[in-house]
């Protein structure tokens, strides 16, 4: 046994050196001159002297940029600051950091990638769209470049830009294009050609042309004077195509009667003659179907409207058996589509709506039923028209799905939920609260699954009249996990586990959950689960890229549902309680160039939510919050009238030494806040400050009874550059 220690001893040298060279986890960007840049990683105490300097567009010009000397800032073994010289203008920067034992380098304001999504999801089709996000994507549209490598032959494609900015670029794809993997390189438009970036790769697949067939709803009976039961026609007619290889089953202008679910084949698309021509009308069920209309996979519904009344799901779509998601669900669309469906319409006594209200809750005890609800692969909700009794719309595990330019009414109880979904484009919708009882929603984990959730977009909405629950616009939630303790590096991707697994883990397969190194060698890393095995006492995990500093017998780490890359964006927020926030676990998010009207704020909560759930480098950037005046608008509950708020806090609980943060890495940065607004930063714990690393600066804050306040629970925090009015004595 002693032979196998020194041989495993031997091994972990190998795999990893010991000696202080210092490594970059993160930093910050984008930023300009004068901005502060937070860079973490191990052993930064090491660091003796740092400088930068700027990237020319022009190769040749690039050794001629003279080197600026940089102070360093806040200098600890996992993080340091510092500022960009005001001298070095706008553009891309390369800064090195001096050690004994050698340099390192980083780039600024280059891309950094967070996901490409195309018009097919993980394809995109010749003339197609595809999507970039992340950071930086596009800085100067007119030389912002994308190009498409072909894995066969190398051929090189340029596509072209239609849109872009910070957060996203969209490209077309041009027609003539051989079908086949391609390779993205992207190009932002600051810097030489050598400063593109791998946006990952896309496979261009063409469209089949084939026409398919027609199926007239009224060439099988059916009837529109809105009196004929037409639910015999619609079976016959789906059938036909569904016996054809798929089609389109046609609904000509009228009100079709139906009292049964409308269950699509594969392969056929129900479209009707418009949306306003069109109505399917189905009766006061006493007892409801489970849908109104359901398909499992590869179904479209499109220019129609629904009327219901007492009813669960309307539109279903991935499911069988209620509840249990189909293995190829996928491939649904709903377009130009109108729901008008209420449990309490009409003259209803007192007693009627009680009972029906208490139903719901009984059967839906999160809100509902869901006027949409979708899982599976390359899902499509387009230019819609949603009102319904509970949740306008709900994705479960869904993945490449586009929600765009929707009108979505949450109902009574109701909410709209992105559960465990991953590459969501959420953009161009208008969210209100249908009813006094109606909350927001947001982005949840709050399924058994999938282990986390990923890479979703939040632009260009408007969010307003939230009056219900928590009243929160959009949030992230999921308590819980599968593992908090001790871990030791066996090799650079395996991790074994040193103490006892959750008993109740979040879902019973880890693969894709997120690892977070939370304290001791190590820290500030992160991984996902490429497999978990049992074992004593917790086991161990493959992970899906090894960490670049191992773990020793100290580390902490936990593993959670992860909550990644959040993009909300430019949207507008109006009569609700928090805007946008991340609660419990969260990586990467970006709140920026949103505008907030009588709502709470932007909120980063870290907390311990079933075992600790941390949330790190957040960014909350150019926001604008007019009205700051709010009524029992959160971000606490207990909270009756309060001022709006940038509120970043850990619920640190731990009252010894040697804890880690539950927050890190936060910027705040050139929000604008009008009046009675103001920015709050509480990590309560002193022996163990729960936040670590925040930078607020470039913030206008307008008169106000607080100002900024940043609690003795904060570490290594910094503020500058803000414009901050007189406090309101009154």
């Amino acid at each position: 046994m002693r032979h196998l220690g020194a041989v495993v001893a031997l091994q972990l040298i190998t795999l990893f050196p010991l000696s202080a060279q210092p490594m970059i986890f993160w930093f910050n960007d984008p930023v300009g001159p004068d901005d502060t840049v937070i860079v973490e990683g191990s052993d930064l105490d090491e660091i003796t002297s740092a400088s930068i300097r700027s990237i020319s567009d022009q190769p040749a010009e690039q050794t001629a940029r003279p080197e600026l000397a940089l102070e360093l800032l806040q200098r600890q073994k996992t993080s340091l600051k510092f500022i960009v010289p005001k001298d070095l203008g706008e553009g891309t920067y390369r800064f090195s950091l001096n050690a004994p034992a050698g340099t390192i380098d980083g780039r600024l304001n280059v891309p950094t990638v967070y996901w490409t999504q195309g018009s097919l999801g993980r394809e995109v089709a010749p003339g197609g769209r595809l999507d970039i996000f992340g950071r930086n994507i596009v800085r100067r549209p007119e030389r912002t470049r994308l190009l498409m490598i072909a894995d066969e032959g190398g051929t090189t494609v340029t596509t072209s830009l239609l849109k872009g900015g910070l957060w996203r670029g969209s490209f077309r794809v041009p027609e003539a294009v051989p079908n086949g993997r391609y390779q993205l390189r992207l190009f932002n438009g600051d810097g030489a050609d050598q400063d593109g970036v791998d946006a990952g790769s896309i496979t261009l697949r063409s469209l089949d042309p084939k026409r398919a067939p027609s199926f007239d709803i009224r060439a099988y009976g059916g009837n529109g004077d809105g009196r004929a039961d037409s639910s015999r026609a619609m079976r016959a007619a789906l059938a036909a195509a569904a016996e054809s290889g798929g089609g389109t089953v046609y609904i000509p202008r009228g009100r079709y009667l139906m009292s049964e679910t409308i269950v699509i084949p594969p392969g056929v698309t129900l479209k009707g003659e418009g949306i306003d021509l069109v109505n399917l009308v189905w009766p006061d069920f006493p007892v409801p179907p489970p849908s109104l209309i359901q398909g499992q996979f590869r179904f479209a519904i499109e220019d129609l409207t629904i009327y219901a009344s007492n009813h669960l799901h309307v539109i279903s779509g991935g499911f069988v058996f209620r509840d249990t998601i189909v293995s190829n669900a996928g491939d649904i669309a709903v377009r130009r589509v109108r729901i008008r469906a209420s449990a309490y319409r009409g003259q209803q006594d007192l007693e009627t709506t009680i009972a029906r209200m208490r139903e719901f809750r009984q059967l839906f005890p999160g809100g509902g039923p869901d006027t949409i609800r979708l899982t599976g692969n390359r899902l499509e909700v387009v230019d819609c028209d949603i009102l319904g009794t509970g949740n306008s719309i709900h994705l479960i595990s869904a993945s490449d799905a586009v929600i765009s330019h929707n009108v979505l009414y949450n109902g009574r109880d109701g909410n709209y939920a992105l559960r465990g979904s991953r590459r969501v484009i959420f953009e161009g919708n208008t969210v209100i609260g249908a009813d006094l009882q109606a909350t927001g929603g947001g982005i949840t984990t709050l399924t058994r699954s999938a282990t986390g959730s990923a890479n979703i977009f939040i632009g260009g909405n408007t969010f307003k009249f939230i009056h219900g629950w928590d009243r929160e616009a959009a949030t992230s939630d999921g308590p819980g996990g599968y593992y908090h303790g001790h871990a030791l590096s066996k090799a650079p991707n395996l991790i074994e586990l040193q103490d006892d697994a959750s008993p109740s883990s979040a879902t019973a397969d880890w693969t894709g959950a997120l690892l977070m190194v939370m304290n001791g060698p190590g820290e500030g890393q992160y991984a996902h689960i490429a497999s978990f095995h049992r074992g004593s006492p917790g086991g161990s995990v493959n992970l899906d890229e090894p960490l670049r500093y191992p773990l020793d017998a100290t580390s902490e780490i936990v593993v959670v549902q992860g909550h990644e890359n959040y993009l909300v964006v430019d949207n507008v927020f109006e009569d609700t309680g928090v805007s946008a926030q991340c609660f419990g676990t969260g990586l990467g998010h970006i709140f920026a160039g949103n505008r907030s009207n009588r709502t709470s704020g932007f909120a980063v909560v870290g907390l311990s939510y079933g075992q600790p759930q941390a949330c790190w480098r957040v960014q909350i950037l150019d926001n604008e919050t007019d009205e700051g005046n709010v009524y029992r608008a959160g971000p606490d509950r207990d909270v009756f009238s309060n001022e709006a708020m940038i509120f970043v806090r850990a619920n640190q609980t731990a009252t010894g030494a040697g804890r880690p943060p539950l927050v890190r890495g936060v910027i705040i940065r050139n929000n604008r806040m009008r009046h009675d607004a103001q920015i709050r930063i509480e990590g309560f714990s002193t022996a163990s400050p729960g936040i670590r690393d925040v930078v607020v600066e470039g913030n206008a804050i307008g008169p106000s009874r607080v100002g900024l306040t940043v609690d003795r629970g904060v570490a290594d925090w910094l503020a500058r550059r803000n414009l901050i009015a007189p406090r309101i004595q009154k």
